[in-house]
């Protein structure tokens, strides 16, 4: 079969399997309505077209369905290079993720129904109709999905796309329903006096969050716990980790907990008297910082374990830890500072002219609120991992250096403040030209380009702390490094220190194979001066491929194809 054909005949397949889809949500939907709704005369007319709109869409749906997978499955039968094929893999995964939220978001109002108390009049026909369909339609692709293994890389990643996604998905849900609740029953509380009298606890809210606490909980559970157990290998499983459950959760704490520090500063001020209802924000603050607090705990010691079953991720997992959570310290650091020198700013300005209008009569008090919590979170955060990056540095050498993850660091933030840099120079320039050029230039020149002036005073440092140690890595060779080896060396103890020495000294980690035979009582204890010229060995080889001979004897590199 063709590529155009094959597209046609996939195309096609999705097309009527959403007719056929539709067709039965219809009148599943219709007699849910009948049977469990209140029936009135009224919807006579509707129920008809609706009955005569579901059975057309079957009847046509259907066949032509069958007709086109059919078809699919016996090129399927008869070739074994469809199973695995990227378009194949593709159509499921869609299929699979698009039923499995459909059938999630159904649920949810299923559960909420369940909760009220079963009332008709709060019943979604619709709701239930998808419910049933979605749910069959991504049983039956998932289960053909599993059943065809995913042979192929791109089966195996488009795969693992839909079991990551539905995990993050279900973790949101999981969390955020959690916070929901809890904010709920706390401001339901009955100490908050002088309040607007609420409604009691249980309400749709509140059995809505209960309710995506056990979907989300399910769909976390399943596709996290079951589906993508023992997947080690897989890069998608790194980018959950990191970038969405450890960069996420440590995101999600800290805004929360600046949010608190902001709150408890601004009202030690004089903000916010009416304690009251000042302090209910407390309700999704500090539960937010809880959940936050364990999802990163949690997900970043499963990382470091499975990084320990594979030793090449050792120190990458570690490293990438650091990094993310510098960069995070540092981006709330510079925000801080920035609010901070705003305030001097904002005085001279009223000083000058005090008619000035910049902000409320406590202006000064909640610019100082917000730098003041920015750099209370921001500060220990950044010192603690930047000490550890630092740390890393010295121990092991240019190995950390040329690594990529501290590149994309430090040229990242280099990058971000030239850029701002960049555009807050030019409004400065535009400022003070177009004062000059209209015979305007007074205070409100300063007052355009104040937020300018702040970010050009903080970024300066921190581009010129960053760059001084791109400088550095580069005058000692962190991107001059020979090309990458296949190292491996013999030796008698895989833990020799001789390993760290190869890694340091080249710049990427080598193997070590073990011995077999009969090792002497006190082997031969090799010196820097020895290992270093085994190093230049290995960068001289034409060959990628090189064996390091550490047993008794002279030391030597043999160049060896795999």
């Amino acid at each position: 079969m063709s590529t155009v054909r094959h597209v046609f005949f996939y195309i096609l397949a999705l097309i009527t399997l959403g007719i056929l889809a539709a067709g039965v949500v219809n009148l599943l939907s219709l007699s849910f309505d009948t049977i469990i709704s209140n029936f009135t005369l009224a919807k006579v007319g509707d129920i008809r077209g609706q009955l005569s709109l579901g059975i057309a869409m079957i009847i046509i749906g259907c066949p032509l369905w069958l007709l086109f997978w059919g078809t699919i499955q016996r090129q399927a039968g008869r070739s074994s290079d469809e199973y695995g094929s990227a378009l194949r893999a593709f159509f499921l995964n869609f299929v699979i993720i698009v039923s499995a939220f459909s059938a999630l978001f159904a649920l949810d109002g299923l559960v909420v129904w369940l909760m009220g108390g079963l009332q008709p009049d709060e019943f979604s026909p619709s709701g239930a109709a998808i419910f049933i369909t979605a749910g069959a339609i991504w049983y039956y692709h998932w289960q053909l999905s599993r059943a065809e293994g995913h042979p192929t890389a791109i089966a195996k990643t488009l795969w693992r796309w839909y079991v990551y996604i539905l995990a993050a998905a279900g973790l949101v849900w999981l969390t955020s329903g959690i916070v929901q609740t809890v904010n709920a029953a706390f401001v339901a509380l009955p100490i908050w006096q002088g309040d607007i009298v609420r409604s009691s606890f249980w309400n749709s809210g509140s059995r809505s969050s209960l309710s995506w606490i056990l979907v989300g909980g399910v769909a976390w559970a399943f596709h996290w716990l079951y589906m993508a157990r023992g997947d080690l290998n897989s890069s998608l499983r790194q980018v959950y980790f990191y970038l969405f459950a450890i960069l996420g959760g440590a995101i999600t704490g800290l805004v929360a907990l600046t949010q608190t520090i902001y709150k408890v500063i601004y009202w030690s001020f004089g903000g916010g008297r009416d304690i009251n209802a000042y302090y209910q924000f407390l309700g999704w603050s500090l539960p937010a910082i809880l959940v936050a607090a364990f999802i990163w705990f949690y997900h970043l010691r499963m990382a470091e374990e499975e990084a320990l079953q594979i030793k090449d991720r050792r120190l990458s997992a570690r490293r990438v830890h650091y990094y993310l959570m510098a960069f995070l310290g540092i981006g709330a650091l510079v925000s801080g500072l920035i609010v901070l020198l705003g305030i001097p700013l904002d005085a001279i300005v009223r000083s000058i002219r005090p008619e000035t209008v910049i902000a409320g009569p406590e202006w000064w008090t909640n610019q100082l609120s917000w730098s003041l919590s920015l750099l209370v979170v921001s500060i220990p955060i950044w010192l603690y991992y930047w000490s550890r990056v630092i740390n890393m540095v010295q121990a092991e050498g240019m190995l950390e250096r040329a690594a990529r993850s501290r590149r994309i660091y430090l040229f990242g933030i280099i990058g971000v403040a030239v850029v701002t840099l960049a555009a807050d120079l030019v409004n400065v320039v535009y400022q003070i030209l177009n004062g000059l050029l209209t015979a305007n230039f007074g205070i409100d020149v300063l007052v355009n380009m104040k937020w300018s002036l702040q970010t050009v005073f903080i970024a300066v440092p921190v581009l010129l702390y960053h760059f001084s140690a791109v400088r550095k890595d580069l005058k000692l060779g962190s991107e001059k490094a020979a090309p990458r080896k296949n190292v491996m060396v013999l030796l008698y103890d895989k833990n020799s220190p001789a390993l760290s020495f190869f890694d340091n000294k080249l710049g990427y980690k080598v193997r070590a194979a073990q011995y077999a035979g009969e090792a002497p009582d006190n082997p031969t204890q090799r010196s820097d001066e020895e290992l270093e010229r085994l190093a230049d060995e290995i960068n001289s080889s034409v060959a990628s491929d090189v064996m390091v001979i550490l047993l008794e004897g002279e030391a030597r590199v043999l160049p060896y194809k795999d």
